[in-house]
């Protein structure tokens, strides 16, 4: 049994249990418990782990696609499972790349070694001309979006309402952003993760209750509010849901000042993205990965995402020098 602050008869309450007292921090499923998530002890197993890996390994001489393997099969597996849900201090961080890269450039000799090419290149993915090493960081933050997957995907959970009555909730989709001082700083950076998934799902219209009809994205790429800010800038609900907007008559989009006469054909071209819309269900409203035809969310789907647009990276290529065109042969 572990205390939090203060509880009253708790030696009474133990023998009540047949449980002993102990003292936080402690391990539970191989979970740091009572720890604060930036001490760095919190890491110092996955750290120990690493190094008793590379010393055997070192004995055996292994090639140097040998080495790419283990790094990328055991090595970058090792902190999966506190990343998924403690942010990865970056001293730990460089400490786990300097592990890896020393191995995997120096092998079993000591001292300095020649690196072919930068530690950036080398956690590209293999189609970006990289080894498909893992960058540590991206991963950490993929893993840890997941939870803010759950929470809008899931209906009645009690973890959900647990975070839901110490954080609040206004948006429909998330909790509110953690701004207390003690205590809460998991989920704060759990929470500013949010942006950056938002800008990756949409939403699947069911009865409209939970989606926002100006501010989300449900209907093309980007959400009503940014392809028609100007008319969103005069609107007389700009926090209304589909429900709200939506009748059996159809749309019931107010203005609170009459349209100037080049305003008329923005209110058309809102009508016309409007059209196809089938109108509510009886099902629940819903997220989705947009980059995906299945719409399910993944973490490797999200690092794969992610990495693509980093610097060198496919995405990030193309949008220096444009989709290349393939040359017949």
């Amino acid at each position: 049994m572990f205390q939090v602050k203060e509880v009253a008869n708790i030696q009474c309450l133990a023998n009540i249990s047949s449980c002993k007292i102990e003292n936080l921090p402690t391990t539970y499923l191989g979970m740091p418990l009572g720890n604060n998530h930036k001490e760095l002890e919190i890491w110092d197993g996955i750290v120990e782990k690493t190094e008793k890996k590379l010393a055997t390994w070192k004995t055996q001489y292994p090639s140097l696609g040998g080495r790419i393997t283990m790094i990328n099969s055991v090595l970058d597996a090792l902190p999966t499972y506190v990343m998924s849900l403690f942010p990865l201090p970056a001293k730990v961080e460089d400490r786990l790349d300097k592990l890896r890269r020393d191995f995997l450039w120096l092998g079993n000799k000591e001292g300095k070694g020649i690196h072919l090419v930068k530690w950036q290149t080398a956690q590209l993915s293999k189609k970006s001309g990289g080894l498909g090493i893992k960058n540590l960081g991206l991963q950490n933050r993929c893993l840890l979006s997941k939870w803010l997957w759950k929470f809008g995907k899931e209906g009645q959970a009690l973890w959900k309402d647990v975070i839901v009555s110490k954080y609040g909730q206004t948006d429909s989709w998330t909790f509110n952003t953690v701004t207390s001082t003690y205590g809460v700083s998991v989920w704060r950076s759990i929470r500013n993760l949010w942006p950056k998934l938002a800008r990756n799902i949409c939403y699947k219209v069911g009865e409209g209750t939970r989606i926002l009809f100006w501010k989300d994205k449900w209907i093309g790429q980007n959400s009503l509010m940014e392809d028609f800010a100007d008319l969103y800038s005069f609107c007389d609900n700009p926090g209304a849901s589909i429900a709200e907007m939506w009748s059996q008559q159809g749309w019931n989009i107010t203005l609170w000042r009459l349209l100037n006469d080049w305003e008329v054909d923005r209110v058309a071209n809102l009508l016309q993205r409007l059209e196809d819309f089938p109108g509510l269900n009886t099902n629940p409203d819903a997220i989705r990965w947009k980059h995906d035809r299945d719409g399910e969310f993944s973490v490797g789907r999200m690092y794969k995402r992610d990495l693509a647009t980093h610097p060198g990276g496919i995405l990030d290529l193309g949008n220096k020098f444009g989709n290349p065109t393939p040359q017949p042969r």
